[in-house]
C-alpha cells in the first residue's frame, strides 16, 4: 500500500497527538471493512487519528475498496487529474491541508480548491457532516460510518503545521535520523526488520515494504 505521503501524515498526527495529549472523544468500536491488518479491538484516540489521517490521504487503499469510476463532480475544471484519485481528500485540500495556499498551489495537482486549516478545532460531528454533504458526494458504500468519524476527528484533532516535519521546498522530512534510528530499531524493526524488509505489503511477485514505501 503506497500511501503517498499519508505514512509522514500519519505519523505527524501520532507525534503531535502525543506530544499535546489530545483529549478525543473515545473512538466506538472499529467496524470498517476490509481493512488490511484487522482493527483495533480497543481503540486509542491516538490511533483513531492517525488512522483518520491515512484514510484522508487514500481512503482507497486504506480499506482496501475500489474507487470511484469517475471524477469527483466537485473537482474543478482548472484541475488536471480524472477518475478515482480526484476522490481522495488530500488530492483537492493538499497533503499540507493547504489546498491552493499550499504545496498544491501550483503544478500537476493544482486545482484551486482551499484547504481544510479552518476546520481544526472544531467539533468532530461538524466536520462529519460537511464531509457526508452533496458537494464531498461520499456514501457510506464508499467510506464506512467508522471510518469517517476518523477523518472527522484527524482533521479536528490531527492537523499540525507540517513544516515542523517536512521541507516544503525539498519535500524531504526534517529531524535527527540518528534519533529515528534508536526509535525504528528498538520498536519497529521487532516486525518489519532493521533493513524494513520483513513484511510485504502487495501480494507476490510484487513486493512493497516499509523500506521501499519511505526510501
Amino acid at each position: 500500500m503506497n500511501f503517498s505521503r499519508g505514512i509522514p501524515l500519519a505519523l505527524a498526527a501520532v507525534f503531535a497527538a502525543g506530544t499535546l495529549m489530545v483529549a478525543a472523544p473515545a473512538a466506538a468500536g472499529d467496524t470498517e471493512h476490509k481493512a488490511p491488518h484487522g482493527h483495533a479491538h480497543d481503540p486509542t484516540d491516538i490511533w483513531a487519528i492517525a488512522r483518520g489521517g491515512q484514510i484522508y490521504d487514500n481512503w482507497m487503499a486504506v480499506l482496501e475498496a475500489d474507487g470511484p469510476k469517475t471524477t469527483h463532480p466537485a473537482y474543478t475544471a482548472a484541475g488536471k487529474k480524472k477518475g478515482a484519485g480526484t476522490w481522495r481528500c488530500k488530492e483537492c485540500h493538499g497533503w499540507d491541508y493547504m489546498g491552493k495556499d499550499g504545496a498544491y498551489a501550483k503544478g500537476s495537482h493544482f486545482s484551486g480548491i482551499k484547504g481544510v486549516r479552518g476546520v481544526a478545532g472544531m467539533d468532530p460531528e461538524k466536520i462529519h457532516k460537511i464531509i457526508m454533504n452533496k458537494t464531498h458526494a461520499y456514501t457510506e458504500a464508499m467510506i464506512p460510518h467508522s471510518a469517517m468519524e476518523k477523518v472527522a476527528l484527524f482533521l479536528s484533532k490531527g492537523q499540525i503545521d507540517l513544516d515542523r516535519y517536512i521541507d516544503r521546498k525539498s519535500k524531504v522530512a526534517r529531524g535527527n535520523p540518528r534519533r529515528g534510528a534508536a526509535m525504528y530499531q528498538t520498536i519497529c524493526a521487532v516486525c518489519h526488520g532493521f533493513d524494513g524488509t520483513e513484511i510485504n505489503f502487495k501480494e507476490e511477485p510484487k513486493v512493497e515494504y516499509v523500506g521501499t514505501v519511505c526510501a
